[in-house]
């Protein structure tokens, strides 16, 4: 390889290195043991059983608490999550291989796992935003409704000039009514890529 060759593939490479590399050091998930755990709620199983919807000020009520959520990621504040969450909740991050990369099963362990997410975000001054769509709600029973989102997620590094793709996933979610407000009771996130293990939330 000429010298000139080697110059541009080594400042192709410090490119990529500052525009990926800085991505890969947000990685604070969990790593895939040796052993790959199955997702209990696999991309296989069947979702969104029912096909009754729900009652529209309901319908209301649970598609903004699913905004909220987002918002709480993008602006990196835990106090945004109270009361978005049932004390039983349940958190899986699964990939589309169907692997647990990480299982949280109540609300406290859910709370500090987003917390040190959220630091992480700060500590490297990156700006992630969740685009969330195509949601799609079904009434399981009077106080229960399932849900199904497509989600985008890009990143903006504080080294770059526009935000790049971090990944794309679905989002399968699970409402309870308390009898005063619906909140999150069960949240698996699915990323479409089968290796995806770092940063998603």
């Amino acid at each position: 390889m000429s010298a000139e060759c080697r110059k541009l593939v080594a400042g192709r490479a410090k490119l990529t290195a500052s525009t990926l590399g800085l991505s890969l050091c947000l990685a604070i998930a969990a790593t895939v043991p040796s052993r790959a755990v199955n997702c209990s709620n696999s991309p296989n199983n069947p979702w969104l059983v029912s096909t009754v919807d729900p009652p529209a000020a309901d319908d209301h009520a649970i598609r903004k608490l699913i905004s909220m959520y987002h918002w709480a990621l993008d602006d990196h504040r835990i106090v945004q999550l109270q009361g978005l969450f049932t004390d039983s909740v349940t958190y899986e991050l699964c990939n589309a291989a169907g692997e647990q990369l990480v299982s949280k099963t109540n609300r406290s362990q859910l709370e500090l796992y987003l917390q040190d997410y959220f630091n992480t975000f700060v500590t490297n001054g990156t700006q992630a935003r969740h685009i969330a769509s195509n949601t799609i709600l079904h009434a399981f029973n009077a106080t229960t409704v399932q849900g199904k989102t497509t989600v985008v997620v890009t990143l903006q590094h504080n080294d770059i000039e526009t935000p790049v793709l971090d990944y794309t996933a679905s989002f399968r979610t699970e409402f309870k009514n308390d009898g005063i407000s619906w909140k999150f009771s069960k949240m698996t996130l699915i990323t479409d890529g089968p290796k995806l293990e770092l940063r998603a939330r």
